[in-house]
């Protein structure tokens, strides 16, 4: 106890705040719906009609809660001491990777990293949520640290098995995950450069024939899910640029958009542009501190997201913890501005866990504002048996059945 430092006991009581949250009834999303949609499919069938039935996602987050379901340990509070145990781990992935040398000057950095993680309000807001980013975060986080064992451990075949296993299990959770793939590639290719370079006829065809089963495989992975919903729902490029770079203000200035008027609206595109400029800037100047598997998987995985028609800062937690750590690396964080900033950040962010705790524990509370009240009237009928203020819109049975169920 008394080598620990301050930064490890502001870990410890962070997570204990996060540990204080799992007791939150259930937290809703319209994706979380789907999810518990998907686990029936799996637990009992998938009839023509039933609103999962033609759902494109992946099963891996579904098969978690059908484990749980199949244990009778379906329930809020291990939903989210499951999700809490995977971004733990992740976070440790995280730090690992970035660990170039031992020392109090690297640990600092890395504690640094993790606390300011988590006091990002994504994570805070979602990690109690039946969402699949905490479990995806998990695995490619996982998988690019065993990769980084792999090439310094020796070249352990091993490490390198369990690195695509776990973009597997990724792949599994989140089509996304599919951008883990040629970032290990890329990274095993980086290692062993001067054996491609004598081979170079060999390695080229090799290439060709990789890239043409990778996009083989974006095309029918869920019929190619991500570049045909941008034609099937039709927002031009600068509705998607602007939107999702407005998702990195958001994590730049630790609040979310939709709270501010519309020209709050371009100060959060302003924010996430130079947010973007800046981690280019990071990558740039320390290089050679950064995996070339996590700038591979950091491009092809933000390409992909700004295609994707649909718009939450939650669709960036995945990067979220590599971006902070290359800002640790390529930044001079005792500068007077990035000091003031980041201090703004954790006023913010202590607000947003004072929030999060406030809610948890007062059902009124969680009703009315739990996914912008979109499912006030199931809250209210699962807590108070009835809704309590008149309305036309009626109790969606579904989402009614998913709270009885999981409680």
């Amino acid at each position: 106890m008394r080598n620990a430092s301050f930064g490890s006991f502001l870990i410890a009581a962070l997570l204990a705040c996060y540990l204080i949250n799992c007791f939150s009834p259930l937290r809703l999303e319209y994706d979380s719906i789907h999810y518990f949609a998907l686990k029936d499919c799996l637990e009992h069938s998938c009839p023509p009609g039933f609103q999962a039935a033609d759902d494109p996602r992946p099963y891996g987050y579904p098969a978690l809660l059908w484990l749980l379901s199949r244990m009778c340990l379906l329930y809020p509070f291990t939903i989210a001491l499951v999700n809490l145990v995977y971004l733990a781990g992740a976070l440790y992935f995280t730090g690992k990777l970035f660990q170039h040398e031992k020392g109090p000057a690297t640990s600092r950095k890395l504690e640094t990293g993790v606390v300011v993680l988590l006091l990002g309000y994504p994570f805070i807001k979602y990690f109690a949520y039946p969402l699949s980013e905490m479990q995806y975060l998990f695995f490619a986080c996982g998988s690019l640290f065993f990769f980084r064992l792999y090439t310094d451990r020796g070249m352990r075949a091993g490490s390198l098995v369990v690195a695509f296993l776990f973009a597997g299990a990724a792949i599994f959770t989140r089509a996304v995950g599919i951008a883990l793939v040629p970032a290990l590639l890329a990274g095993l290719g980086w290692h062993h450069r001067e054996v491609l370079v004598r081979h170079w006829k060999v390695a080229g065809l090799l290439g060709l024939v990789t890239l043409a089963g990778l996009f083989a495989g974006l095309r029918d992975l869920n019929g190619m899910l991500y570049l045909n919903s941008v034609r099937r729902t039709g927002p031009g490029w600068k509705v998607l640029l602007g939107k999702h770079l407005a998702e990195w203000g958001e994590l730049l200035l630790n609040v979310p958009a939709g709270k501010f008027a519309t020209i709050g609206r371009w100060i959060f595109i302003a924010a996430g542009l130079l947010l973007m400029a800046v981690v280019f800037y990071c990558l740039m100047r320390r290089k050679k501190k950064v995996p070339v598997t996590v700038s591979v998987y950091m491009v092809l995985y933000s390409v992909l997201i700004f295609s994707w028609p649909f718009f939450d800062v939650r669709f960036w937690i995945p990067v979220a913890p590599l971006v902070v750590m290359i800002l640790l690396q390529g930044l001079p964080v005792r500068t007077l501005l990035i000091r003031a900033m980041v201090a703004l950040y954790v006023v913010a962010g202590l607000g947003a866990l004072v929030y999060s705790t406030y809610t948890a524990f007062d059902k009124r509370a969680l009703a009315r504002n739990q996914a912008g009240g979109r499912y006030r009237n199931e809250y209210e009928t699962h807590f108070f048996g009835k809704p309590l203020q008149d309305t036309v819109v009626p109790v969606d049975p579904y989402v009614l059945h998913v709270l009885e169920t999981c409680k």
